[in-house]
């Protein structure tokens, strides 16, 4: 169980990091990236 929730937080994280080049194409702003993560957050605890 433990490394699927690292997994899942690997993928965040890059999806946090590539954002930036990705939000021209989707239009998604910090708000909404910001609340994408805390919400995957609240479900690996």
């Amino acid at each position: 169980m433990k490394t699927i929730s690292i997994f899942m937080l690997l993928i965040y994280w890059s999806v946090i990091i590539f954002a930036p080049v990705l939000s021209n194409a989707h239009n998604l702003n910090n708000d909404d990236r910001i609340e994408i993560v805390n919400l995957t957050y609240k479900i690996n605890k």
